[in-house]
């Protein structure tokens, strides 16, 4: 005889699967993926050359030494600002712009990456930012404690509104590199219009003047222009009230927010332009 079957309620056996450990696992992959793609962009850029690292650090600090003599040897007047500060304030926030925004043949070349499962494109960006904005950060930080030993500068005055300036300034950039990387993989002749433009730009994207310093009836204009606002709030932060400043976060931010849409977009497209070759 066969023992009788157990008794069962109405309710199943199995135990409720639960979303959350699901997702948390999910996103712990994507975190160890990012992670590693960091480490291998450290050590392709930085691993093999004769500075390595250090040259990230050396490149702004010859920039801005630079700058700030043929500046004073020119009498060049600030404006009541003090000059190494005021030059602090623009070259530093551009490093970070420059390896952000610039992102030519990102994909193509990192393509083979994309045959792991766990590794997508939005990785592959995100990693490159995060490995240029500890590098750009890192190096501001020693620049400034350096100008501000040897007294060319003084404390910041507001250091949480420089550190918002400098997260906005992540974000629009890693959004324009975005955008960079999708147009440089569907036309050669964009990848090389890429820089001309960004350096066609620079006179107008607020480095080198405050907007205070512009004609009222022009004040307007320009401030239609995104990288304005960030110069504006990072030089707030830094210089306090002792100056006049224009900007406005929410205007930024949405354009941040935009852009990376836009980005996200493009780069989508191109992977998919990619895999046809």
């Amino acid at each position: 005889m066969q023992p009788p079957p157990p008794e069962t309620s109405g309710r199943s056996s199995r135990s409720p699967v639960s979303v959350e450990p699901r997702l948390v696992t999910r996103l712990s992959i994507q975190f160890q993926v990012i992670a590693a793609l960091i480490v291998r962009n450290v050590m392709a850029r930085y691993g093999r050359g004769n500075l390595g690292f250090l040259w990230l650090v050396v490149e702004p600090i010859f920039l801005v030494s630079g700058v700030m003599a043929v500046w004073t040897l020119l009498h060049r007047s600030g404006h009541g600002v003090p000059i190494a500060a005021f030059v602090f304030s623009s070259y530093i926030p551009l490093t970070l712009w420059r390896h952000l925004s610039t992102a030519p043949r990102v994909l193509s070349g990192n393509f083979g990456l994309l045959y792991h499962r766990r590794i997508t494109v939005f990785d592959i960006m995100v990693a490159r930012a995060l490995t240029d904005i500890a590098g750009v950060s890192s190096a501001g930080l020693v620049v400034y404690f350096l100008l501000l030993s040897v007294g060319a500068l003084d404390w910041i005055a507001d250091p949480s509104l420089v550190l918002t300036g400098w997260l906005l300034m992540c974000l629009f950039g890693f959004g324009v590199g975005c955008v960079t990387a999708s147009l440089s993989e569907k036309s050669e002749v964009i990848e090389n219009l890429i820089q001309p433009i960004q350096y066609l730009l620079l006179p107008i994207s607020g480095i080198f003047f405050m907007v205070s310093w512009i004609p009222k009836k022009y004040q307007e204009y320009l401030l239609w222009v995104p990288m304005i606002h960030i110069y504006e709030i990072i030089r707030a932060g830094i210089f306090g009230k002792k100056i006049s400043t224009h900007y406005d976060i929410n205007y930024i931010l949405l354009w941040s927010v935009f852009v990376i849409f836009i980005g996200i977009m493009g780069i989508n497209s191109s992977r998919k332009k990619l895999k046809t070759r």
